[in-house]
């Protein structure tokens, strides 16, 4: 509130006499003046001015870009900036599921040092895995359905990396091997259309998840 407001106050003073150590007071008990000042305040005053001028400037903050008017409008530009990345939310998804960084059940330097550079890694690929199927979607200008669990119709075009996994972690895909008459067969958990539009839009052919089968014969 500095500058905005005038204060003016006055100092009240009492004075107390107290005895000095412990027992009952008594005509040859040592005494002492104690004195205890209170600032009331009189009076305040606004400073309308300074209050207009820092009110006018609630709320905004300065954005500067080098894309021309006649490319980005003011308009277009404010909606560019508020569909960006934050760079707070990152901070977020490390501290949180699915990566947790907190706590770190690690003492050592070298631990704490290693674990934070993994996790870091794991949050760049995540970062990855959304932009680049958010990228996908604007670009083909469709929307994914089937990511929010219980909610089979709903549609997005603004998946996070999170619910991109979680789609995969719901399906419980699993890889079964079977030997009978010592002939081994191999078995995956066929993937869904949504599983399939996933991987398009991360630039994965199919067959990367299919060739699983021949990496574990």
């Amino acid at each position: 509130m500095q500058g905005l407001l005038t204060v003016e106050w006055e100092p009240q003073t009492t004075t107390v006499t107290r005895y000095r150590g412990r027992g009952r007071p008594g005509a040859q008990r040592e005494t002492f003046t104690e004195t205890q000042v209170c600032y009331m305040i009189r009076r305040v005053q606004r400073n309308e001015s300074a209050i207009t001028a820092h009110r006018y400037r609630l709320g905004w903050r300065a954005q500067v870009t080098n894309a021309p008017a006649e490319q980005l409008t003011m308009a277009q530009a404010v909606v560019r900036y508020r569909g960006g990345w934050v760079l707070e939310r990152d901070f977020r998804l490390v501290k949180e599921l699915p990566l947790g960084l907190s706590p770190l059940f690690v003492w050592k330097d070298d631990q704490i040092k290693g674990l934070t550079r993994l996790l870091t890694l794991g949050l760049r690929l995540l970062t990855l895995i959304e932009s680049q199927v958010r990228q996908g979607l604007r670009q083909a200008g469709k929307r994914l359905t089937g990511l929010y669990a219980g909610q089979a119709t709903r549609e997005t075009d603004r998946p996070t990396g999170k619910r991109i996994l979680q789609a995969f972690a719901r399906a419980q895909i699993t890889l079964t091997r079977v030997v009978v008459d010592r002939q081994t067969t191999w078995h995956i958990t066929a993937l869904s259309e949504l599983h399939i539009q996933i991987l398009h839009y991360l630039r994965l052919p199919a067959t990367l998840y299919a060739a699983l089968i021949n990496n574990s014969s």
